[in-house]
């Protein structure tokens, strides 16, 4: 059958690069934090700003490290994603973005971004073109980070897609899972290794040939310990072997595990608590 669910996955992918982006202005700079900001962009990506036009990635670094000093947080409002008839992604998005500079000033204003992403021979696609553009400013605000939201959501989106789309091959799932992790599924399965997880990832595609994930009530909490917790809630809906359309509600409950310099945070342990059980439903 044609996937129904082809745009909501390439919007999980468009996302988790989206929220990638701006983690690097949110932590301190490191070299490997700024390789991995380098591989989010085409080597020819145009970035338009108040700041003027680049092209290309090379002075990068040297644009990254304008910020040094600064607080900066990156609340996201809203997000769209198309795909476009060459077979990019334009994502849109609209933004509240904070600062503190070194001289103890604060900034706020509203962004607008328009982006488009490329699709590479890895999975994650990477932006060719980001179009920023003010369009309003805050005058009263207190900061707010948003690091641990914006770096969960990135990990959220890109686990979803990679089980969304793994037609039971977990091999780039293990990217994101903590040495020691442990995962306890609705049905009670204890999943604490590799092994058990592969056979979990592989058994998905015997009962179930698409499904999709839509998320709310996502709350998440910073440790300062390099750990988040997530709780959040998902609308799962899919076909079985049958073509029957079907559908579930679960509740999540996530403790991430994040090293600052890997590309993702990785799933330390993970609680699923059925809501609404799955079941067949009218299409």
């Amino acid at each position: 059958m044609t996937n129904p669910f082809h745009l909501q996955q390439q919007t999980h992918l468009a996302l988790a690069q989206y929220y990638r982006w701006y983690q690097v202005y949110e932590v301190p700079l490191t070299e490997a934090r700024i390789a991995n900001q380098k591989a989010l962009l085409s080597d020819d990506v145009e970035i338009t700003s108040q700041m003027g036009t680049s092209k290309g990635k090379a002075d990068l670094q040297q644009r990254l490290e304008l910020f040094t000093g600064w607080q900066n947080a990156h609340h996201v409002q809203n997000t769209e994603v198309k795909l476009l008839p060459d077979g990019k992604l334009s994502l849109e998005a609209d933004i509240v973005y904070q600062n503190i500079r070194p001289d103890l000033s604060r900034h706020s204003y509203r962004l607008h971004y328009a982006t488009v992403l490329v699709s590479t021979e890895q999975d994650l696609p990477v932006f060719e073109k980001l179009d920023l553009q003010a369009t309003g400013q805050i005058a009263q605000f207190d900061f707010e980070p948003a690091y641990a939201e914006n770096r969960s959501k990135s990990f959220m989106h890109y686990w979803l897609y990679l089980l969304e789309t793994a037609n039971g091959d977990s091999a780039k799932l293990h990217e994101l899972l903590a040495d020691d992790f442990f995962l306890e599924l609705s049905e009670g399965q204890h999943i604490s290794n590799l092994q058990q997880f592969d056979a979990w990832i592989s058994a998905i595609p015997q009962r179930i040939s698409v499904s999709s994930h839509a998320y709310k009530n996502f709350k998440v909490l910073d440790h300062g310990n390099q750990s988040f917790s997530v709780t959040l809630d998902f609308d799962w809906q899919g076909f079985n072997l049958q073509g029957q359309a079907m559908r579930a509600e679960s509740q999540h409950e996530w403790l991430l595990e994040n090293d600052m310099e890997l590309r993702f945070a990785k799933l330390k342990s993970m609680r699923v608590r059925m809501l609404k059980p799955f079941q067949i439903v009218d299409a």
